[in-house]
Formats: C-alpha cells, sequence, structure tokens
C-alpha cells in the first residue's frame, strides 16, 4: 500500500516535532553534563543512551505514522526540528539553566567551605581531646589488696618514697 502525499506531509511535520522533542531529550542529557561534570566514561554512556532513545523513537515514529516505512524525509525533518529548537529555545534554556547552575554552584561551595571549617574545628577538637588523655598522669587504673585504688604513676612515687624510707632505715654515710 502506497501512502498518500497528505500521509507523507503529515507525517514530515510530525517529524519535524519528533525532532524537537529529542532536542528536549538532549538538553537534558547536556543539564546532567553540565550540572554535575561528569567523566569521560560517563559522558559516552550519556551520548550513546540519547543515540538508542533517538533509533527507537524514530522507529516507534515510523511504525505509527507510516505504516513501518523508513523514509529518509523522516529523518530529514526530525533533524530540522532538532536543530529549529537548538538555534531557538534550546540556546534560551542552556542560558537560564547555566546560570542556575552557576548560582547553586556558589551556595553549595559557601555551604561546603562552612562545613570545612566546622569540620576542621571539630577534628581540633578531637586532637586535643585524644592526645591529652596520654598526657595525664593517672591512667591505668589499679588496685591494691585492700581496694584501694591507685595509678601508675602513684606507684612509681611510693616506690620512690620507699626506696627515699629505705635508705634512712640503712642510716646515712
Amino acid at each position: 500500500m502506497e501512502l498518500s502525499f497528505a500521509q507523507q506531509s503529515a507525517a514530515f511535520l510530525w517529524s519535524v516535532a519528533l525532532g524537537a522533542s529529542l532536542a528536549v531529550l538532549y538538553g537534558i542529557f547536556k543539564f546532567i553534563r553540565f550540572s554535575f561534570s561528569p567523566g569521560k566514561a560517563a559522558v559516552f554512556l550519556l551520548d550513546v543512551l540519547f543515540m538508542l532513545s533517538a533509533a527507537v523513537s524514530c522507529f516507534l515514529f515510523s511504525l505509527g505514522f507510516i505504516q513501518g516505512y523508513v523514509r529518509f524525509y523522516v529523518f530529514i525533518g526530525a533533524a530540522i526540528g532538532f536543530a529549529a529548537y537548538r538555534m531557538t529555545v534550546g540556546r534560551l534554556t542552556f542560558i537560564l539553566y547555566s546560570r542556575f547552575v552557576l548560582v547553586c554552584r556558589k551556595i553549595l561551595n559557601k555551604i561546603l567551605r562552612k562545613l570545612k571549617l566546622f569540620a576542621k574545628k571539630l577534628l581540633k577538637i578531637c586532637h586535643k581531646i585524644l592526645y591529652n588523655v596520654g598526657n595525664r598522669k593517672v591512667t591505668v587504673q589499679h588496685f591494691d589488696d585492700k581496694g584501694n585504688e591507685y595509678g601508675i604513676e602513684k606507684e612509681k612515687a611510693r616506690h620512690q618514697e620507699g626506696a627515699g624510707n629505705r635508705r634512712d632505715r640503712r642510716g646515712t654515710r
């Protein structure tokens, strides 16, 4: 069955709309790339996802509008719609969301700077707490036979006193 000129013209105009909708999808992918600045592998993956979605949408478009025939004018119409959107509305949306992203990045950087300062102060406090524990006089607790508590420093002092008393007991020279 052959397509009439009216059906082909309608399919061409709808393919221009398809191209514009693909440009919107591309704008979303571009926004993701601009916002998060991913690495080369992620950009490659996003490009492959866009190409696959564009190919599938063109195929489904051909199935729905021109009875499954893949016509060259469908791709030309999609390219015209894509280019028209990107040259007009696409530029405006890029300007708007690029400014939005830059403002959000500035705000995020200020918040991160304050969090970094807070974390530094918190780490300094933790560092002082952790390393002052070793400077304490009594670090390990011991109990004598009667259940009295004494520390290592007290034990050393007690031994030194005992040694001094022993010298005294021996007599002075």
